[in-house]
């Protein structure tokens, strides 16, 4: 009787040992699968590195949380001789506040940006219920814009209101 029984608990054994063995396998190729993983995680923060350096350029610490009733504005312009002639970007969240001027050939990031920026948009008068035709013509006013044949503002006010406008 002992005979009988000895068969199905070998049997059990290696089907167990052959489980175990496809087990340490899986596990082998996780583990692969993970440090690969880890490496692309650091290929990933190498370059959010890089690219935080670059933020870094147009970062703001000078009246980085003073409020101008919007949190963020983007103005482009072309002109009939010029294209790109103005590009203006403001964004302040919680990752901290960042300023890019570029206007007539003269451009300025961060601080700088922002001793040009700030009376500018200090002045600008606009809410989200402002129309298309009088939002264009009050940043044509306030930033000095003249002939320009595109004109796109983006601008996400304090109460988180998104509108675009454009001529």
């Amino acid at each position: 009787m002992k005979k009988t029984y000895l068969v199905p608990v070998l049997g059990l054994a290696l089907f167990a040992a052959g489980c175990g063995n496809s087990d340490n396998q899986e596990t082998e190729k996780v583990e692969e699968t993970t440090t690969t993983d880890d490496n692309s995680m650091n290929d990933d923060s190498t370059m959010k590195d890089d690219s935080s350096g670059t933020q870094d350029q147009d970062m703001v610490t000078e009246n980085a949380d003073k409020d101008y009733r919007f949190v963020s504005l983007s103005v482009e312009a072309d002109t009939a001789d010029m294209m790109d002639m103005v590009d203006i970007s403001y964004d302040r969240d919680n990752d901290g506040t960042e300023a890019d001027y570029k206007m007539d050939g003269e451009r300025s990031q961060g601080n700088e940006a922002m001793k040009i920026l700030d009376p500018k948009l200090d002045e600008l008068n606009m809410d989200a219920n402002t129309s298309n035709d009088d939002a264009i013509a009050e940043i044509e006013k306030v930033f000095d814009i003249k002939d320009a044949t595109r004109l796109e503002v983006e601008i996400e006010f304090a109460n988180g209101t998104e509108k675009e406008f454009m001529k």
